[in-house]
């Protein structure tokens, strides 16, 4: 009997404090596996020969990347002005360029909260340094959020139209979408909450702020988003 294969999902890492340790919670993995992906976790020594390598093997069929501390405002040409920016040099030299090396393949990529930023920094836009009001006391299974869906985008095809239920555990946010990206998602107060290429091409590539890992139990339109990142990954 011949096994159905899961699809592979290259899924990015943090590190602690004293980077001795990669770490990543274990809601991405419950998400894409009960999506019916097999999520792998990237350990990283933070070089980009490192992600040229990873690249260069194939052996993915979609990448996840994930949340996690901010990226390096030098990176997108500005110094640290706001407050609270806490940035891992190793994990952007990594993922900066894995990044961009997916770019125009068509593999399917979905960025998460840090990963939108990265992906969007990574393709040329900037990013809101530090905002007020985004980082929830509630668990992450709560949303007490709600993101206005772009009517007509590959998001609204995902989770519908109108308002989409989120939480939000972010102080940095999308300022300048990269060229050849749109806004697919607004929070209520004016931020860019989702991101997307205008000319998609039938390719899977979303970023969004908020965290739908977090209540994939809860949510139809965070089923969504992972089921359709998996279906495509299968492909």
């Amino acid at each position: 009997m011949k096994l159905r294969r899961r699809p592979v999902i290259a899924v990015c890492t943090s590190m602690n404090d004293s980077e001795s340790q990669i770490r990543l919670n274990r809601s991405y993995f419950h998400a894409l596996y009960a999506s019916g992906g097999l999520p792998v976790g990237l350990p990283f020594s933070g070089t980009e020969a490192e992600a040229r390598d990873f690249f260069a093997s194939g052996d993915f069929d979609g990448v996840l990347f994930a949340g996690g501390v901010d990226v390096d405002p030098h990176r997108y040409g500005e110094e640290i002005t706001g407050e609270g920016v806490e940035i891992c040099e190793d994990r952007d030299r990594f993922e900066l360029e894995f990044a961009r090396l997916l770019r125009d393949t068509d593999v399917p990529v979905l960025g998460i909260c840090r990963g939108i930023q990265l992906l969007n920094v990574a393709f040329g836009g900037t990013l809101h340094q530090d905002i007020a009001g985004h980082r929830q006391e509630e668990p992450g299974h709560v949303m007490p959020f709600a993101a206005d869906v772009v009517p007509g985008s590959f998001l609204e095809s995902l989770v519908g139209p109108g308002l989409c239920r989120v939480n939000s555990f972010h102080h940095q946010a999308v300022k300048d979408p990269a060229p050849g990206f749109a806004v697919s998602a607004i929070s209520e107060d004016g931020y860019i909450e989702a991101i997307e290429p205008r000319e998609r091409n039938g390719r899977f590539l979303l970023g969004v702020q908020w965290h739908p890992e977090l209540f994939y139990d809860q949510s139809e339109s965070s089923r969504a988003i992972f089921r359709a990142f998996v279906a495509a990954a299968s492909l």
